[in-house]
């Protein structure tokens, strides 16, 4: 079993320059194996400070930049959107490094689901405004009366608010929030009068309710309109390539199939050709019995040791929230993996290895003794600790480190981490479900689409995949694409106010 949470392995890792460059096995081999003095050249390693957790900045587009600029260098309240794959989450990693270097602990990063609030380091809405699902349906003046002190100071001296996942977050609880602000800030303007940044695509999210006839998108609240300076909608795709592709998926967004689209989905049932480079297929599915069933028989399969993984979780001891961390944190507590492993990256990293980016597991990285090992070793010493290694989709060969996912919050005025996981940011991916697919990027994909039951998810995932070329799709028909009238609505009311081109 790996000791890679045992602290003296951070010293080992930090001592070295970890760069962003690719390995070959044959040069892997050379500068990893034990030796008097135990060196690795800057040009043969990988993710660089990785163990601490940074990442290097992802280049932003000339229509990213105008935006981000926009939210640091003003006090505008924005809303910006855009179809799958413009770079919505890119953009909002770089807007809030931005806004915690201007307001430093004035900011507050929320989602309105738990796995996005991870993704971003921050937390639920519910959970920094001071609300539950039961509350939250309170009058205002009750939830006022209720509201717990740690949430009232957290509102008190908020000068910033970051909301992602926008869709959903209905009207009800959106108008609430404005209430609470100003109540709190003692200031009629809109939201008391403090920052705004709001993130979504409301095509693919929709807010969660009861009874689905009586959703209110938050664009419906009266106060939407009054609060946002700005609404702007990110128009180049990044994901895609094909203009064909892309057109197709634009359609989908919206909810319309064309003959055209429908002719190119029935070619896609036919699995496409790929290089025999170790990496195989992910498939998609709306079910999360199907996943978990998937890769636990394709694991069992392969003829290797396992290596165990178990993840160094923490709270603290008198506001920990770790349960809600683990809820919706896709690092598992015990990860199991096997050399000849898919696996998919599970935080951004660099330009080319991002949140979804698929690879092979080819053998295991000795941090006591620099050997690099194709499979585990008969017999390991006492304080061994191996690491993955990795060849990605791209090409390229890395070790692996551990990273460490934080749930943080505001208390008076000091920003404090209340829990954390440590593991190894990898997932098994033969198979993954639709849901937690949001936000990835996946280079070869099969999806089926077999018992697809919300607004979008056709859409959400289909747009996971690159290429025309590397994408097969069963179980389609055109009643499984669909879209809220009122979304379709709104997207064709909006016009940017801030000029972009």
């Amino acid at each position: 079993m790996s000791k890679f949470q045992q602290p003296g392995i951070f010293s080992l890792l930090n001592y070295f320059n970890w760069n962003r460059k690719g390995i070959s096995n044959h040069s892997l081999k050379k500068f990893l194996h034990r030796s008097d003095e135990p060196h690795i050249s800057k040009e043969e390693l990988s993710f660089q400070e990785l163990s601490k957790g940074k990442q290097h900045d992802i280049k932003l587009s000339k229509e990213q930049k105008v935006i981000r600029s926009l939210i640091i260098k003003t006090n505008k309240n924005v809303f910006y959107t855009g179809a799958a794959g413009t770079g919505k989450s890119v953009l909002l990693h770089s807007i809030i490094k931005g806004l915690k270097a201007k307001y430093k602990n004035s900011v507050s990063v929320t989602a309105t689901t738990g796995i996005a609030a991870v993704n971003i380091g921050g937390q639920t809405l519910h959970s920094f405004a001071g609300l539950t699902p039961q509350t939250q349906h309170y009058e205002i003046k009750d939830i006022i009366k209720d509201l717990p002190k740690g949430a009232e100071d957290r509102w008190r001296c908020l000068k910033a608010l970051v909301i992602d996942e926008v869709s959903m977050l209905n009207a009800d609880l959106f108008e609430k929030l404005n209430c609470l602000a100003q109540y709190y800030h003692n200031n009629t303007l809109p939201f008391g009068g403090i920052q705004l940044v709001l993130a979504g695509d409301f095509f693919q999210l929709p807010p969660i309710e009861k009874d689905n006839d009586k959703v209110k998108y938050c664009f419906e609240a009266d106060s939407w309109s009054k609060t946002l300076n700005h609404t702007i909608v990110l128009a180049k795709v990044h994901r895609q390539r094909e203009e064909e592709f892309i057109n197709m998926l634009n359609e989908f967004r919206y909810g319309y199939v064309s003959k055209k689209s429908n002719q190119i989905m029935s070619n896609l049932e036919k699995a496409p050709n790929y290089d025999n480079d170790g990496i195989l297929v992910t498939e998609l599915y709306a079910i999360n019995k199907y996943v978990n069933n998937i890769n636990t028989a394709k694991l069992a399969e392969l003829p290797y040791q396992e290596m165990v993984y178990e993840a160094k979780d923490w709270e603290h001891e008198k506001r920990g929230r770790l349960q809600t961390l683990l809820k919706n944190c896709l690092a598992p507590k015990r990860l199991i993996l096997k050399r000849d492993a898919q696996v998919m990256l599970l935080r951004n990293v660099t330009q080319d290895l991002v949140n979804g980016t698929k690879g092979v597991v080819i053998g295991w990285f000795s941090v006591n003794n620099w050997e690099f090992y194709d499979d585990i070793p008969d017999v390991l010493t006492e304080d061994e600790s191996l690491l993955p290694v990795v060849k990605f989709i791209n090409g390229q060969t890395k070790i692996v480190p551990p990273f460490e996912w934080k749930l943080e919050t505001k208390f008076k005025e000091k920003v404090e981490k209340v829990a954390s996981r440590l593991q190894i940011p990898l997932m098994l991916c033969w198979a993954i479900s639709i849901h937690k697919s949001q936000g990835h990027t996946l280079e070869r994909v099969k999806v089926n689409l077999d018992r697809t039951f919300e607004n979008g998810q056709t859409y959400v995932a289909l747009s996971r995949a690159t290429s025309l070329n590397s994408l097969q799709v069963l179980n389609f028909s055109a009643d499984k694409v669909f879209a809220e009238s009122k979304v379709i609505d709104f997207y064709k009311s909006l016009t940017s106010s801030v000029n972009i081109a």
